[in-house]
């Protein structure tokens, strides 16, 4: 029997890798003459790295940049395969910087540009750009800088568009990005499909849960619109339908117009890339799990991309969740909740491995009482 572990986070609790490894231990210790594959995934958010680096074997590279305002953090970029580095927006611009001074409008994504930088100067051809987690609305613009693209303002100076200052910017000059960063494959990977501007853009959407008042909203959007159309002016790209634009404060929009970049589902790309597909072939079963698991986990989320693959290949899936909402129609073969009485989120955190364990060693005796009598 081959079964296959490949679960996302529980946030704020237990990461991936130690999310996979908790289950495939117990079903190791019930099922002991299963192979069991661990393959610990995400979306393409927080976590990403790890989890990429935790399945492909590969390491971390540590160097020093600007967070998201403008101060020295340590952050660490994934490399595996040789030629491919994970960037996790949030190790430099994430929204655990902003606890207490939270503000898109000041905020910088230069550090991320940092990252890139030293990616390309470890010879890796391709940078997967994790764009979860943001504390930012400056549509890359940082990034950008930091790579060589010059922002002027109306006086013919160079700036450092925030998202504040967006519609200070009044021309872009792109000639200058060095021939090793045109030549890297920029890969951004998010779950949204929002567009730049608009009801479902970055700002209107997203920038009230980064801090942004209902005034600064009308601000970070008006300058959304008029950096959209300095892109095409000044890099002659067309950003304005870009689905999945919106992803991280713009970030998306900004790397596909300034930088060349592409965007992916994060969640089909890290499967990819993990070879979840070629796994399957000859698996018995998959066993995933989430914090929480609802019908929105089947839009751009790990554990929907798990489901749709699994589903093709005639594999069947259990889901172990922290905590399940209405999952009608999910094409998950069985939800199991972790948590088993009501109780507050400090006692879920603090149990949090324990509560994950005994649902897998239960999930397991299933699995080896319906083996056991000609079943899975």
């Amino acid at each position: 029997m081959k079964l296959i572990v490949a679960t996302d986070s529980y946030k704020g609790t237990i990461s991936a890798p130690d999310a996979t490894a908790i289950i495939a231990d117990a079903l190791a210790e019930k099922l002991p003459l299963a192979q069991i594959l661990r393959l610990p995934v995400a979306d393409g958010g927080e976590g990403s790295a790890e989890c990429l680096v935790s399945a492909r074997g590969g390491g971390f590279a540590v160097t020093t940049v600007k967070n998201c305002f403008f101060e020295d953090t340590q952050v660490r970029i994934g490399v595996v395969d040789g030629d491919t580095a994970v960037v996790e927006l949030a190790e430099a611009a994430g929204l655990r910087f902003a606890e207490g001074r939270a503000n898109p409008m000041l905020t910088t994504t230069y550090g991320v540009g940092q990252m890139i930088r030293t990616a390309a100067g470890l010879g890796v051809r391709r940078v997967l750009l994790c764009l979860g987690g943001s504390a930012t609305n400056d549509l890359g613009c940082g990034a950008a800088a930091a790579l060589g693209v010059c922002f002027f303002d109306k006086n013919g100076e160079e700036m450092l568009p925030l998202g504040g200052t967006l519609d200070e910017v009044a021309a872009i000059d792109t000639s200058l990005v060095p021939d090793e960063i045109r030549a890297l494959e920029l890969i951004c990977l998010c779950d949204v499909d929002g567009k730049l501007t608009g009801e479902h853009g970055a700002a209107k959407m997203f920038a009230l849960q980064k801090g942004a008042s209902p005034e600064a909203v009308a601000v970070l959007e008006a300058g959304a619109a008029h950096m959209s159309e300095l892109f095409l002016r000044d890099a002659g790209v067309d950003i304005t339908d870009l689905s999945g634009g919106a992803a991280a404060g713009g970030f998306a929009a900004g790397a596909v117009a300034l930088l060349g970049a592409e965007i992916r589902s994060g969640s089909a790309e890290i499967l990819s890339t993990l070879g979840f597909a070629d796994a399957l072939a000859d698996a018995d079963a998959v066993i995933t799990g989430e914090g929480r698991f609802d019908r929105q986990s089947a839009c751009g989320k790990a554990i929907g991309g798990i489901i749709a693959e699994a589903k093709r290949a005639g594999v069947p899936v259990f889901v172990l969740a922290g905590s399940v909402g209405d999952a009608e129609g999910s094409g998950a073969a069985a939800v199991f909740s972790t948590v088993r009485d009501f109780c507050r989120f400090e006692d879920v955190r603090d149990n949090a491995k324990v509560y994950l364990r005994a649902a897998a060693e239960s999930l397991a005796a299933a699995i080896a009482l319906g083996a056991g009598s000609g079943g899975l």
